[in-house]
């Protein structure tokens, strides 16, 4: 009997931007990385250094080829830019505060983080039309790469959609995800069997004797 072939992802979000240090909605802006950022790319770079990178993909936004940079020098890798991994188009959000400095944006964001489903900001693409384009990507980089182990450097709502769909959590489920860029998220992927989903802190050495765990759909 043959066995499956083994692939496995590491999902990472973009270091610190600018943005995010200024608590502004950052949707399709591209700003550059802060000095945090930079040193989050140097930690994911040490975490993946004895991975057997094939691939390192990113969005076509500066802040994930930064974040990507160091560990794609470190494999010899060229990052490849996917556009239907760019963050979501978050329409009159753009460049706004999201606190108490713009009670109107505050309100409006809140809004959005009830209902990503069913609400769309006014100008804002739908997390559904974020859905359709991420679920394409993710189709091409599991058809290339099957049995290898791929980078993705992507954003908050591109990563939901991502481990959302790899790990095959209920919809309802995915606004609820909070991917965070102090953290870095592999999921191996074996024929029928469930993902196997492992966190990991950049801060930390990764123990190579850890097995990730099966995340069960329904928790």
């Amino acid at each position: 009997m043959m066995q499956a072939q083994v692939t496995t992802l590491f999902i990472a979000r973009h270091g610190q931007s600018e943005t995010n240090n200024q608590r502004l909605v950052t949707g399709q802006l591209d700003p550059s990385l802060t000095a945090k950022g930079v040193e989050q790319s140097h930690q994911l770079a040490r975490l993946l250094a004895g991975e057997p990178l094939a691939a390192i993909y990113t969005s076509a936004l500066a802040r994930t080829k930064q974040t990507a940079c160091p560990t794609a020098r470190m494999h010899g890798l060229e990052t490849v830019c996917l556009p239907d991994l760019n963050e979501i188009q978050m329409g009159v959000l753009q460049g706004r505060h999201r606190d108490e400095r713009d009670p109107q944006a505050a309100a409006l964001w809140q809004q959005w983080q009830d209902a990503m489903w069913r609400y769309c900001v006014p100008g804002a693409e739908s997390f559904a039309a974020l859905h359709q384009r991420v679920a394409k990507a993710l189709a091409r980089i599991l058809a290339q790469h099957q049995g290898e182990t791929v980078l993705i450097v992507g954003h908050s709502a591109t990563n939901r959609i991502l481990l959302g769909t790899l790990l095959a959590l209920p919809k309802e489920q995915w606004p609820g995800l909070r991917p965070s860029n102090k953290t870095l998220h592999r999921i191996t992927l074996s024929g029928e069997r469930p993902a196997q989903h492992c966190e990991l802190s950049l801060k930390q050495k990764k123990n190579k004797q850890d097995e990730p765990q099966a995340l069960d759909a329904a928790a």
